[in-house]
């Protein structure tokens, strides 16, 4: 049996999970990619659930390590930028 998506959706972040929830509605097949880990409801971990959002946000297990962006226009200085890599996205290590 082979599948077929009428929607694939990359990033399952806040807008990627609600996006692929209004797309399912209606019984349309959808695939919901996301690199980061996701947790079954009854594990998931401490420091996301924890509503001081250093914990999540400084765990390096949600976030994509290598990314950098620039400090400034035709700068060679770059500093890590966070962006999130768990299903929930952003919302997921911030505390929200």
């Amino acid at each position: 049996m082979s599948l077929l998506f009428s929607y694939i959706v990359i990033g399952g972040g806040s807008s990627g999970c609600v996006m692929a929830n209004r797309l399912s509605a209606n019984g349309s097949h959808v695939l919901l990619i996301e690199a980061g880990p996701d947790f079954p409801p009854h594990a998931i971990p401490d420091d996301i659930l924890d509503g001081n959002p250093t914990h999540a946000y400084y765990n390096q297990r949600y976030q994509w390590p290598s990314l950098s962006a620039a400090i400034a226009r035709n700068s060679d200085r770059r500093e890590h930028y966070e962006q999130a890599r768990v299903i929930g996205g952003g919302s997921s290590i911030n505390a929200q």
